[in-house]
């Protein structure tokens, strides 16, 4: 029996096997759901995502070199890492490349359709064709060195946030097998009668090859033995691919790809037993366990003893009660999963860092969601429910109070409760209606508003709670009703647009309520700061010889990608001078006061807002500026628990 019919024989049947594990993966990602797609069941949504793969094929297709193959997030982000990465997947990529068309121009176009004698055609299964062989030579050095940087960063070097387990020992030693396998079967080929035409062009293993040329060897018996080795060793890794970390190469690859070329959907309160979407299970299998995330995350950086606050340490207990691997999660295994999942701002820097597009703060929420159907959540949600589906508030009291904020105010404007219609409605929120500390933002605006001529009007009373609470504690059912009222009071009014100074409110009504009812709102939803920028000009603007800092809150900025409206308006007030914080914009740090946090730790809320005000501090202005109430309420409290002398505001104000 010949060494490549023996390889063959072995070969087929594993392939077969790793078919087989893929097709478990698939199976199981679809059981994901998928929104806006008309059928639920698996061959529509394959349908549906085979249509969409065509109407965003460019996109994917820069995604696909830009932010997979490059990996743009790893170059910005970790040089050593990017360049392990990049030479490994260079690398792999270009020997894969060679070996399918070498295997298709010798078995079919060869064998088949005899065009064996086409130069073009015969270069590919050449052994040491001057092309081809440079080229797998190049694809060899790529993975063999990518393989190297990644060993010794992992085992070497050892930064902090690494978490290797069974799963990365096994990944370099099947990857390094391989090319020590490969690299032997080309020493010893190349002693062989199996040397091709242009041997020389082998840089790395023909010079290898002559310094045990001496040796007393049967060389064409050892190229035997070893071709069927390494080939069967290539095989047993793949058949591992749906069970191991390698899976993360095919899923990452694909999160990223997806993610970067079209916005993540997600749907909060649906109905499902499994409340992730396709492209969440897909990313529950992409994490790549490289720890980035950790570095980058407020909470666990003020409780490091809290591993199951890590975002990798959630994705991979979560993948486990997906997969339902070691039967159903025990009550303290839930426990710690729950802990670990509310302990977090949903701030959703991590994802910002993530170099495979994670949408981590989407796929918190369903953690989440899954936690509230099991029964294991804090308690105090409970209470919120309570609350907010009672009193239409998050704080309790009556909601016949919504405008109490407005009686300091020396001339109150018409559209505060003077009118039933209008053209812009200021929607004003929870925090800002019922906690003092932050009623001078709502009669900052109103006062803006009116001085700058807007046609504007608040709901009062009709203004119920947004929701926002609700949705990011996993129990997005209960906001329906909500949703409802609040479109249909602002649709009575006749309104073309809705503006809040809540980026959560903002956030909520852009994004969430037209998934949540639907169908459009039928009106245009925007934060103040970017009214403010439309009428900041109508303004009679004093100049302020004023040093300020900007803090980016966490739902305007990375959840919703509103960064230079704000800095637009405070650069436009004569004799401001903004410097920033040493993180800003998409690094920007977290003040605290999100995820609900607040309610179940609160001096964990005040740890992470302490270390913000530290930031805010460091650059030397007397006044710290964000443009979300609930950050200014959560900053003023640090700025007075530690004592630093910097005045805490609202852009509006």
């Amino acid at each position: 029996m010949s060494a490549e019919l023996l390889f063959w024989i072995v070969h087929l049947p594993l392939m077969v096997l790793f078919l087989a594990g893929m097709g478990y993966v698939v199976r199981l990602w679809l059981r994901g759901t998928v929104p806006g797609a008309p059928n639920e069941g698996p061959g529509g949504k394959v349908r549906w995502l085979v249509g969409q793969l065509f109407r965003h094929l460019p996109a994917l297709l820069r995604a696909l070199i830009i932010e997979t193959w490059f990996n743009r997030r790893l170059w910005r982000n970790d040089r050593w890492r990017w360049a392990a990465h990049f030479l490994l997947l260079t690398g792999f990529m270009l020997l894969m490349t060679l070996s399918g068309v070498a295997a298709l121009s010798e078995k079919v176009l060869y064998y088949v359709f005899h065009l064996g004698h086409v130069p073009w055609i015969s270069m590919w299964y050449t052994a040491d064709h001057p092309v081809t062989g440079l080229l797998n030579e190049i694809g060899g050095a790529l993975m063999t060195v990518g393989l190297v940087f990644f060993v010794v960063r992992r085992y070497v070097f050892r930064p902090a946030q690494l978490r290797t387990g069974p799963m990365d020992h096994w990944m370099v030693a099947g990857l390094g097998l391989i090319l020590l396998s490969g690299w032997a079967t080309e020493i010893v080929r190349l002693n062989s009668t199996h040397i091709g035409p242009a041997p020389y062009v082998a840089f790395i293993g023909y010079p290898l090859s002559r310094l045990v040329t001496s040796l007393s060897v049967d060389w064409d018996r050892w190229y035997d033995i070893l071709y069927v080795g390494h080939g069967l060793l290539t095989s047993v890794v793949i058949v591992t691919v749906p069970f191991s970390k390698f899976l993360h190469a095919v899923a990452g690859g694909l999160v990223a790809v997806v993610n970067a070329a079209t916005p993540p959907v997600f749907i909060p309160g649906r109905p499902t037993p499994l409340p992730y979407t396709l492209r969440q299970m897909v990313e529950l299998d992409g994490c790549t366990r490289c720890g980035e995330c950790i570095v980058w995350c407020p909470t666990f950086a003020e409780k490091p003893d809290r591993e199951a606050i890590t975002p990798l340490t959630k994705i991979e207990t979560a993948r486990r009660f997906v997969r339902r691997e070691h039967g159903p999660p025990t009550p303290t295994v839930l426990r710690i999963h729950s802990d670990g999942t509310y302990d977090c701002t949903l701030c959703g820097r991590c994802g910002t860092v993530c170099p495979v597009h994670i949408d981590t703060r989407h796929l918190w929420i369903a953690m989440r969601e899954d936690l509230v159907q099991r029964g294991v959540y804090p308690e105090t949600l409970d209470r919120l429910r309570e609350t907010v589906t009672t009193h239409y508030n998050i704080s309790g009291d009556p909601n016949t109070d919504r405008l109490i904020w407005s009686q300091n105010l020396d001339q109150i404007p018409e559209g505060v409760g003077g009118k039933e219609h209008a053209e812009v409605v200021y929607f004003v929120g929870c925090v800002s209606s019922f906690y003092p500390q932050t009623y001078s933002v709502p009669q900052s605006m109103v006062e803006v508003l009116d001085r700058a001529g807007v046609d504007f009007m608040v709901l009062g009373t009709k203004e119920w709670c947004c929701g926002f609470p609700l949705i990011i504690a996993g129990m997005g059912e209960a906001v329906i009703e909500s949703v409802r009222h609040n479109v249909e009071a602002v649709r009575g009014t006749g309104a073309a647009r809705l503006v809040a100074t809540c980026p959560s409110c903002y956030h909520t009504w852009k994004h969430d309520y037209p998934r949540i009812l639907g169908e459009p709102l039928g009106f245009e939803v925007v934060h103040a700061t970017q009214l403010l920028t439309e009428i900041v000009h109508r303004l009679p603007l004093r100049p302020l010889e004023e040093t300020v800092t900007y803090h980016d809150p966490c739902d305007l900025g990375r959840t919703s990608g509103v960064y230079d409206a704000p800095r637009q308006v405070i650069r436009a007030i004569p004799g401001v001078t903004l410097v920033e914080m040493e993180h800003h914009h998409e690094y920007s740090l977290c003040c605290g006061g999100g995820g609900d946090v607040e309610m179940a730790d609160k001096s964990l809320t005040e740890a992470v807002a302490r270390r913000r005000i530290g930031e805010a501090q460091a650059t030397g202005a007397r006044v710290l500026l964000s443009a979300c109430q609930q950050c200014k309420r959560t900053l003023m409290g640090a700025a007075r628990r530690e004592k630093v002398r910097v005045r805490v505001m609202d852009v509006v104000e």
